[in-house]
């Protein structure tokens, strides 16, 4: 059943972009309002200055990915018939008390934009940078203006509607664009044709505001709905930053590669071929992994927690895999709006059977009691903190009366999903992990443990994390840069050509770094290297959330308590996931190496 239900989820997340002929009636879904600055979105209905509507909320299928984003979309009283231009048409006149003004002025003095979505596309706005001087969207319009000491709110709206025609129906079109233009106007002076005009000023007292739109229709060729959202970064950079990624990584690969000569060399030595062999051996500064063969694949401490944490970061792995692959064909856009959830929940789920499978073997190494207590605590120990973290979120939000609060429908969608659906597959996973041979290790345990010997300043534990973490934030820095530059202005900055490959560096160099740290490890005779691989791993997260925080106090606009809290908080998840995900990554890449080194060199201690 679990499985159904996952391919089922599969099938509804494929958006089908609608195809129009003239005179059909599109609908304009009203969202929400947002600021940079405080980081907090309002349901657009919610607010009592603006015209009402008779509609209710439009849910998703997984409700929580909208919650996630603040959207509470809700179909307005717009009148939009396809290729039919309108002009000054009135929506509404809706009267204003005295806190109503308040509120607007508020908003506005907080920058707060406007989002409105028609056909699946949120409204924008055109904006020219010297970075890209093409035109590109920016979602949201400005709710209003401020001009000196007074207040103005932009009560009238032209939707600029672009189109192509649909390649497989003659005589219909597909919607590219929904652009708007906002323009504050006085009562009376839309209908005027002068190019000046009164504004429609925000004052402190009861009034009326009347409420109108404009609707034009624009012909385009690129039949693309999504790359007007992305601009173009700096070629140059990308590519110097990229060839400096590619070169760093070979060059520690060429360390991996000195590592398997010299034991491959031991071997030949120890088996009488190389006569100069305990010379050699003698000279040699990296022996002490050889003496603890009989230490190294010892039982971790907690490993019963290690395992789930381990089967999670499989899940992840998965997602970041699937995620690339979806990017690069094209099947979803960072750009629209809930398809990164989306596919992220999907790949999640069906990263929950590897998960499963390798959580359970792994424990089974372990030589662990309870396969199915392991395969639950895989599917419960890294989700319910997350859950945790987004319900104290959640809670603040709901404080600020904001639309970033899960609402209960999306509560029941996410935990349904996690519980009937995610842990069911975990545990699939898991049985037949069970049902699997044991990875039998290449060399046996003794029953005492081996004397560590008191280790220098530079072989610290903090030490080897923090080196370990460098080189990957280096490779990856770039584009990190650019994305909290993205959060922070609005506007997304980003080259997916340039982001998978990023993103491969990054999870190549991050195995390197661990394997390297952990030999050297080894080589000063500690072999707790279990605990420590994974931490190293993830070190690339701990230079991404420092520089998450550094962004914040010396680049970002964000202001407040409040923003600053939910800012930190998304940095902390983001970075929490990617430092599971790499940690799981180097954990796995350690392992197979050691087993590989102790599997091919015989010791005799």
């Amino acid at each position: 059943m679990a499985i159904k239900l996952a391919a089922l989820l599969l099938l509804v997340y494929s958006q089908l972009v609608l195809s129009f002929k003239q005179g059909d009636s599109i609908p304009i879904y009203y969202n929400k309002v947002f600021s940079l600055q405080n980081q907090l979105s309002y349901s657009y209905q919610s607010l009592g200055f603006v015209c009402p509507t008779t509609f209710s909320r439009k849910k998703s299928l997984l409700v929580f990915d909208q919650d996630l984003r603040g959207d509470r979309l809700v179909e307005s009283n717009y009148k939009i018939n396809f290729l039919e231009n309108q002009d000054c048409k009135l929506l509404c006149k809706q009267s204003w008390s005295v806190e109503d003004a308040i509120q607007v002025e508020e908003l506005i003095s907080n920058d707060y934009m406007v989002e409105w979505e028609l056909d699946g596309l949120p409204g924008a706005t055109v904006s020219y940078t010297n970075e890209a001087p093409e035109h590109n969207y920016r979602i949201g319009f400005p709710l209003g203006f401020k001009k000196g000491d007074s207040t103005f709110i932009n009560n009238h709206v032209i939707f600029q509607i672009l189109y192509a025609a649909d390649k497989d129906r003659f005589g219909h079109y597909d919607i590219v664009g929904f652009e708007v233009y906002p323009d504050s106007i006085a009562e009376g002076e839309c209908t005027k044709k002068n190019v000046e005009y009164e504004y429609q000023q925000v004052t402190g007292r009861r009034t009326q505001v009347s409420f109108s739109y404009s609707v034009q229709w624009k012909q385009v060729k690129e039949n693309t709905r999504w790359e007007a959202f992305l601009m173009k970064p700096n070629p140059d950079r990308h590519f110097s930053s990229l060839l400096n990624g590619v070169i760093v990584v070979m060059v520690v690969l060429a360390i991996i590669a000195i590592i398997f000569l010299k034991t491959v060399r031991k071997e030949v030595g120890s088996t009488g071929e190389d006569k100069d062999f305990k010379i050699y051996d003698d000279a040699d500064d990296f022996v002490g992994w050889r003496l603890i063969n009989r230490d190294v694949f010892r039982r971790p401490i907690y490993g019963g927690l290690l395992t789930p944490i381990m089967g999670s970061g499989i899940q992840l792995l998965t997602v970041a895999v699937g995620l690339l692959v979806c990017l690069q064909c094209g099947w979803y856009h960072p750009a629209q709006p809930g398809s990164l959830t989306r596919w992220f929940t999907f790949l999640f789920l069906v990263g929950s059977v590897p998960a499963g499978y390798w959580s359970a073997r792994v424990y089974k190494v372990f030589r662990g009691k309870s396969w199915v207590l392991n395969s639950i605590l895989t599917a419960f120990v890294v989700p319910s903190v997350f859950i945790v973290i987004l319900f104290a979120t959640s809670m603040m939000n709901w404080t600020q009366q904001s639309s970033l609060a899960i609402s209960f429908s999306g509560w029941a969608s996410l935990i349904s999903i996690w519980l009937f659906i995610l842990t069911p597959l975990t545990c699939l996973g898991a049985y037949f992990g069970e049902k699997a041979e044991r990875i039998e290790q290449p060399s046996r345990t003794t029953q005492i443990p081996r004397m560590i010997p008191k280790k220098r300043w530079h072989q610290l534990s903090v030490i080897r994390i923090l080196l370990g973490g460098i080189v990957p934030f280096a490779v990856v820095f770039l584009n990190w840069h650019e994305l909290l530059n993205s959060v922070a202005k609005g506007e997304y900055v980003l080259s997916i050509d340039y982001t998978i490959w990023t993103s491969v560096l990054l999870l190549i160099s991050t195995a390197e770094m661990t394997i390297v740290l952990i030999f050297l490890q080894l080589c000063s005779e500690d072999y707790h290297w279990w605990w420590q691989s994974m931490m190293i791993g993830g070190s690339p997260a701990l230079y991404m959330f420092a520089y998450g925080v550094f962004y914040y106090l010396q680049k970002s606009s964000i202001q407040g308590l409040v923003g600053g809290t939910i800012y930190l908080v998304n940095l902390l998840i983001g970075c929490g996931l990617i430092g599971l995900c790499t940690g799981t990554l180097g954990f796995a890449s350690s392992y197979i190496i050691i087993r590989r080194i102790y599997g091919t060199v015989k010791t005799n201690h």
